[in-house]
């Protein structure tokens, strides 16, 4: 079995391992911002109710103060409806490579607010992917469309949830006097599509504000998102409500969206960068023929969030110094127990979900079908199974390139391109449709060596790869890095099940260590 390829070139690696996933990460955070704009408390009326007509509002997405692309807002009665159309489209760089990423989402509510039907078109690869909901019945209709193929879930609705005009017909009764708080229930198919966004709004004083070089007087919102890890922005709104700047500010990843014209909105972008930003240094490197290796992790002392408890796997032990601090175990995989394991006739309930299709990782896929039986049709133990669908997919998707933000499964088998995300996807699926169970992981692993690292020192940078399940546990396989015997370099920042629910979980797990994190190499076993 040939469990690693050193005598083959890796995926591109410099990139590859960095930040791969803050392309869909700055999408999410993106995303939120915009949701919680639409959340600021609208002005008291107890007039008759203004619909709105063609009403259309234009905003300056920057991002680490570079202008990156734009938002765009549309309202407008449609007969008994009020239909809602919000656009976002930007653009960031990986190194010498520039990523696109558009987003538009359009709502259907009654005239009183009540949610009806959405429509989100996401292009995050090469190909879009449109999701459409439907409210029924207490119900909510989910279905997924890549390439003709569709992928349909069903979930219960909180009755509570409001959409766009929802929310303004709902907050007409709150005024800006400051020092009110609430909470409102929103939703965001891109961030959470099986439930609400609960937010908690509270009105500060009015502040003087620079706004494109004229002072204003905006009144303050700040916008709590009740995630697992906590997500607030700041809003300036003016006297009617409608805010005029949004911020997000997570350290690595700074938002700001301000009201400008549409010529403004639209004019050439920087695309900031958000690569180097990330990276992790290192004073000490670790070989490839390392066994185990004990690393210390560390968040500054000033840092605003607690260090998050890392997963223990089959190959890492996590161990908790302080609410900033801890020491994290990384050892190879015993390969020669896993070789032996037999097949799983019956694998546990609770591995079911890592058997499923998903939009990101669609197993039932035809051609990812094919795939698999082509890759896996001489191997027999599971082990072997895992092995040549680990060789396959890193062959087989042969345009290493960094120009694509997230791309899935269904995706990937078609147009054989992307880095690190490429491939833990495609791996995951052709081992689900294998019958392995497989999930992926997200973390950091460290940089071959390059322009980054020097002979005596080293790097790491995130990334994502796959866990498949064999023998009563979870084994690491990297198609990316050509690695089915996954070195102790590869640390596991967050399980990423890739279902169509937890991907949230997974991706706020890493946002207190962006940018942040500080690593120590303590003690390396050969």
């Amino acid at each position: 079995m040939n469990t690693t390829s050193p005598d083959r070139p890796r995926a591109p690696c410099r990139t590859l391992l960095l930040g791969r996933r803050l392309g869909g990460l700055v999408a999410l955070f993106i995303a939120l911002a915009a949701t919680a704009c639409r959340a600021a408390p609208a002005s008291p009326d107890t007039k008759p109710v203004k619909y709105p007509d063609n009403e259309q509002e234009w905003y300056v997405v920057t991002l680490q103060d570079a202008k990156c692309g734009y938002m765009y807002a549309h309202a407008d009665r449609i007969g008994d409806e009020i239909h809602t159309r919000v656009l976002m489209k930007f653009e960031i760089a990986r190194g010498p490579t520039k990523v696109g990423i558009e987003s538009e989402q359009a709502y259907r509510e009654t005239l009183d607010g009540r949610p009806l039907a959405f429509q989100f078109d996401m292009t995050m690869g090469k190909l879009p992917m449109k999701t459409v909901g439907r409210v029924r019945d207490g119900k909510l209709e989910l279905t997924t469309e890549q390439m003709g193929a569709k992928h349909e879930k069903t979930y219960n609705f909180d009755p509570e949830i409001l959409f766009p005009w929802g929310l303004v017909v709902e907050q007409r009764r709150r005024g800006l006097e400051p020092g009110q708080s609430y909470n409102v229930k929103s939703y965001e198919p891109s961030v959470k599509p099986d439930g609400p966004l609960e937010m908690t709004v509270r009105v500060h004083d009015r502040e003087t504000i620079d706004v494109l070089g004229k002072p204003r007087r905006l009144y303050r919102i700040t916008t709590t998102l009740n995630l697992p890890v906590a997500v607030e922005t700041e809003s300036w709104v003016d006297e009617d409500a409608t805010p005029v700047i949004t911020t997000f500010d997570m350290g690595v990843i700074q938002v700001k969206m301000y009201q400008a014209t549409k010529e403004q909105a639209l004019a050439d972008d920087e695309a900031p960068e958000l690569f180097l930003s990330t990276l992790v240094p290192v004073s000490r490197q670790v070989p490839a023929s390392a066994a185990s290796v004990t690393y210390r992790l560390r968040l500054p002392p000033d840092s605003k969030m607690r260090m998050p408890d890392l997963p223990d796997t089959g190959m890492q032990t996590f161990q908790r110094v302080s609410d900033h601090e801890a020491t994290l175990t990384v050892r190879r995989i015993d390969w020669d127990r896993v070789r032996s394991a037999g097949a799983d006739d019956r694998p546990p309930a609770a591995l079911a979900p890592y058997l499923a299709a998903s939009a990101v990782a669609d197993s039932n896929d035809g051609k990812i079908k094919r795939l698999a039986r082509r890759a896996a049709r001489r191997a027999e133990l599971p082990a072997e199974k895992a092995d040549a669908l680990r060789n396959f997919v890193t062959d087989y998707i042969s345009e290493k390139g960094l120009d694509v933000g997230f791309a899935t499964a269904t995706e990937v088998a078609q147009t054989k391109s992307g880095d690190c995300t490429e491939h833990g996807v495609l791996l995951t699926a052709m081992a689900r449709a294998a019958g392995l169970p497989a999930r992926g992981v997200s973390g950091i692993v460290q940089v071959p060596p390059g322009p980054l690292s020097a002979a005596d020192k080293s790097i790491f940078g995130y990334h994502m790869w796959t866990q498949v399940f064999i023998d009563g546990q979870w084994v690491d396989i990297d198609a990316a890095m050509r690695q089915t015997d996954c070195d102790p370099t590869h640390i596991a920042l967050a399980i990423m099940p890739l279902r169509d629910e937890g991907m949230i979980d997974s991706v706020m797990s890493l946002l207190p260590l962006l940018g942040r994190l500080e690593m120590e190499v303590v003690e390396i076993t050969e």
